[in-house]
């Protein structure tokens, strides 16, 4: 432990002497985003991106205040472990229809996109039909030159595990709906200090489990010293209520604080380098015989995040954790890499720390995790692509903000699970309007408290309309 202290010491020593250039400074790259200046997250989130079953087409510009464009999908998927149980697997094919809506607005100082969808399936397994709701939005409002406001929200319903977080926690299928609204300003406060409060909300609601509502307040500023330097301070109120209206389990409420703070240096125009940390304690009241439990997070970590666009880009941390519960504090990162070469994409990442459930869905409390990913995107046509991606994570449960639902995995509210999934498919584009796919995918996970393990097959064909 004095050894990685030693080393966090050294790396900030050399970043406040290391030399630095006061021109310019471009933060983020034209195609995806990338603001160099952007600190690690103090946890690691558990929330997955919400995905269509018909791809969105790209944004762009309307030629008109509003554009439409009408989606339909239509897919047939088959899976070896449709319950996805240790023992006495099933299998079952789903037919699956998804018309939707894909909507572009642009009125210059507003601005917006929205896409919904509706999905009707049958499965043989069940020998009934079913259907799936799937919406996400988002609108932007440049109210004036120094204030801008950002409204997003989403609502999502689907059984695949995978679809409820993206740490691999759930394992169960079972239907599930999972909604989101955010609201955010970027306010240019006074010369170059910058304010940025936020809202968020989140509800996850089980078909047959546990329904957690939470909600966030709180905000950021940050300000730039001598132009090559950027100082972030942050707070933010969590309030969390847990429900197991079903499982037989005690309802909960949780509330806390966090404050979390960053400073940074533009070591040249492509690198930033910094320090940053944070600090926060929770409040778990059970609604029973349980007493209430306090405990308390924090980490320190020192970044460094570079990039050239369209050939190299890298997000880089280490530093240490602590949840107040476990006696020692451990290693942490939140790392990255990209790296174009000819038509390939190739995709690296890990991560380790401490994940708050309650922030992305379904409340597990809080999971230690570490995992890794990489995924390989190449273009053999400019109409024919393909992706190949690979996952791992194992999750200590550690029993602290939330008791897990039991699975058919694990009893044991702070037992480990060792996630493995990975992936590959191809995409045709037919015609613009037209396009066909083809994926393969296989998961696997264990629990060290049970024997045997889940293992799930499935294939999945899909032809698409985006008109």
């Amino acid at each position: 432990m004095r050894g990685v202290l030693l080393l966090l010491l050294l790396l900030l020593l050399l970043l406040l002497l290391a030399p630095a250039v006061a021109v310019g400074q471009t933060t983020t790259t034209p195609d995806n985003e990338f603001n160099l200046r952007t600190p690690p997250p103090q946890t690691i989130p558990s929330a997955p991106r919400t995905e269509f079953p018909v791809p969105v087409p790209a944004a762009r510009r309307p030629v008109q205040l509003f554009d439409f464009h009408p989606l339909i999908g239509v897919s047939e998927e088959y899976t070896d472990n449709f319950n996805r149980t240790v023992t006495n697997r099933q299998d079952n094919f789903r037919s699956m229809l998804s018309p939707g809506m894909n909507v572009l607005m642009d009125a210059g100082f507003l601005t917006g996109e929205a896409t919904y969808t509706i999905s009707g399936f049958y499965d043989t397994a069940v020998d009934e039909p079913g259907y799936f709701n799937t919406f996400a939005g988002r609108l932007s409002w440049e109210a004036t030159p120094r204030l801008k406001l950002n409204l997003a929200g989403g609502v999502s319903q689907n059984d695949e595990p995978s679809q409820a977080d993206s740490l691999g926690l759930r394992q169960e299928r079972r239907k599930f709906t999972t909604s989101n609204a955010s609201l955010g300003a970027d306010w240019s406060v006074i010369g170059n200090v910058t304010a940025s409060p936020y809202y968020r909300f989140l509800h996850f609601d089980d078909e047959s489990g546990p329904q957690t509502t939470t909600q966030f307040a709180g905000g950021n500023i940050s300000t730039s010293i001598y132009q090559i330097h950027t100082l972030t301070v942050g707070y933010e109120y969590v309030m969390s209520t847990t429900l197991h209206a079903t499982t037989g389990a005690s309802d909960s409420d949780l509330h806390g604080h966090r404050f979390s703070g960053s400073f940074s240096r533009d070591i040249s125009q492509r690198m930033t380098a910094g320090v940053s940390g944070g600090y926060a304690f929770r409040t778990l009241d059970a609604r029973g015989p349980d007493a209430e439990t306090n405990f308390q997070l924090w980490n320190v970590s020192l970044f460094d995040n570079y990039a050239l666009p369209k050939l190299i880009e890298f997000r880089l941390s280490i530093g240490v954790s602590k949840l107040s519960t476990e006696r020692d504090p451990f290693v942490s990162t939140s790392s990255s890499l990209a790296y174009w070469f000819g038509q390939a994409v190739a995709t690296v990442a890990a991560v380790r720390g401490l994940s708050e459930t309650f922030d992305g869905g379904q409340n597990q409390g809080v999971v230690k995790t570490t995992g890794a990913t990489g995924s390989l995107a190449y273009s053999f046509t400019p109409s024919l692509s393909g992706l190949a991606s690979v996952a791992y994570h194992e999750n200590e449960f550690t029993g602290v903000g939330g008791t897990p639902t039991p699975t058919a995995v694990g009893t044991s509210p702070t037992r480990t699970e060792r996630v493995l999934v990975g992936s590959i498919g191809l995409t045709f584009q037919i015609v613009r309007w037209l396009s066909t796919g083809l994926h393969y995918s296989y998961s696997r996970t264990t629990s060290n408290d049970v024997d045997g393990e889940i293992r799930e097959n499935r294939v999945r064909a899909s032809l698409n309309f985006i008109f």
